[in-house]
């Protein structure tokens, strides 16, 4: 606190204890999340279902895969910018709720044009609910365990990558394909629900904003209890340039101009991978001859590894940084590539599946991470946008590369060879990555960059040249 009645931000927001509240607000996080990851899945076990149904080759449902893809390219920057403008719980109901609707509409669709264009609107909505959601979640967590927090947060989107093989295993046999929406549709309408009653909005983004100071007074003394907060209080918000708030420039700003190329090439590398499992592993592992059921439980197991990374994360990233997703990169390589072998035991082949998932899904958790802590509230969900919509150009590439090399008649075992490639340019990547961490912290820690470095850099050159 700087003064009898002003409250700085940050040392309001920082100083708090981790109590129940601050407990229920992680939870609703990352229930958030896991709706998303659930949705980002599903349509992989929808597929092999459909393609029976409609009678079609593996590649007809590509451009299925890829419009979904291109809607979360576009949602990610354009629905962050709004969440800057407008706030990021607002962005999180509206896109939990639009989901959960058009999941409903597509267990009615009858060929692969109305599947297009209802995936085409959940990933727009899912693209905007992330990192709305990550926003809101670092800007009322206190810094030093806001990485923490991050990945568990993110530990959601794990969670709801794994929920659908497990429906599909236990649910399609006997109720069909649809089962694996109408869950999602009622899990997603349940916690729009939650956001809406029991959520707050960011304090920051209140303060920020102006005008709500009512709503950000009665917000600070819910999360500071042990202060007392009366009515002659005013917030002291971060001084923020004008004219810079949703514009791209800052991403850019002084040490940023390095970080966040990197930051938007280990997303796309990384969601390469990633996104080739979701949309080719079901269907990769029922052309090995697994069932319905089999290839669900197996599939699983990409997520379930990745669920181990993000516990381990939670001790070691804020000590650690970077460093931990470098190994990732660099271990995770191979073990996408195997993912699809046929000269390996069954126990062997779910041991790589779930390595693979460990290194995949972990690196993702812990890219997360890095978003709420490199980036400052003002251009914080727009800065995660943008960086989500860098990584799509990545997963925009695991079905066309998928289709492209099935087209060509590569082996189906052979496709993974792909994501596994670009996993090692990610990993160059990361290493600068952690290079200019070290040289901007002095240490392994991530810090948050000042949007403001640039125009400061250039007043003293401008006062050297006088």
């Amino acid at each position: 606190m700087t003064g009898a009645s002003h409250l700085d931000m940050n040392a309001l927001v920082d100083g708090q204890r981790l109590r129940p509240t601050s407990l229920l607000f992680i939870v609703i996080v990352t229930l958030a999340m896991a709706s998303d990851g659930y949705d980002l899945a599903s349509l992989g076990y929808i597929a092999p279902e459909l393609l029976k149904q409609w009678h079609l080759a593996p590649a007809a449902l590509v451009p299925a895969f890829s419009v979904g893809i291109i809607g979360m390219m576009i949602g990610g920057p354009l629905l962050g910018l709004m969440g800057d403008r407008i706030g990021r719980k607002p962005m999180v109901i509206i896109g939990l709720v639009t989901i959960a609707l058009c999941d409903l509409m597509i267990t009615q669709v009858r060929g692969t044009g109305d599947l297009m264009a209802l995936r085409f609107f959940v990933g727009l909505m899912v693209g905007g609910v992330f990192p709305n959601a990550a926003a809101l979640i670092a800007e009322i967590t206190p810094r030093p365990i806001r990485g923490r927090v991050l990945v568990i947060a993110s530990l959601g989107v794990v969670i709801g990558i794994a929920t659908p093989g497990l429906v599909a295993r236990e649910l399609v046999p006997t109720f069909g394909w649809q089962a694996i929406l109408v869950v999602a549709s009622t899990a997603q309408l349940l916690v729009a629900l939650t956001v809406a009653l029991v959520l707050p909005e960011s304090i920051k983004f209140l303060v920020e904003r102006g005008g709500r100071e009512a709503q950000a007074l009665h917000l600070a003394r819910r999360l500071r209890p042990d202060l007392v907060i009366d009515e002659g209080h005013r917030f002291m918000p971060t001084p923020v340039a004008p004219g810079r708030r949703g514009s791209m420039r800052p991403l850019f700003a002084g040490a940023l101009a390095l970080v966040t190329p990197m930051m938007w090439t280990c997303q796309a590398t990384n969601q390469m991978a990633n996104f080739f499992s979701l949309t080719w592993l079901p269907t990769l592992l029922q052309a090995g001859g697994a069932s319905t059921a089999s290839a669900g439980g197996t599939a699983s197991l990409f997520a379930i590894g990745g669920l181990g990374a993000g516990i381990l994360l939670v001790f070691i990233i804020d000590r650690l940084g970077v460093v931990p997703l470098v190994a990732m990169f660099l271990i995770g390589s191979p073990l996408v590539a195997l993912m699809a072998s046929t000269n390996l035991s069954p126990g062997q082949h779910a041991m790589v599946i779930a390595g693979a998932g460990f290194c995949v899904t972990g690196i993702q958790c812990g890219l997360t991470a890095m978003l709420g802590l490199i980036y400052p509230t003002a251009i914080r969900s727009v800065g995660t946008g943008w960086t989500q919509a860098a990584g799509r150009l990545g997963a925009l590439a695991a079905p066309l590369v998928g289709g492209l090399l099935l087209g060509l008649h590569v082996a189906m075992n052979k496709l993974p060879f792909a994501p596994a490639a670009l996993l090692l340019v990610g990993g160059i990547a990361c290493i600068v990555l952690t290079i200019a961490c070290l040289r901007n912290f002095g240490s392994l820690r991530v810090g948050e960059f000042s949007i403001t470095e640039t125009a400061a850099e250039a007043s003293i050159d401008l006062a050297g040249t006088a």
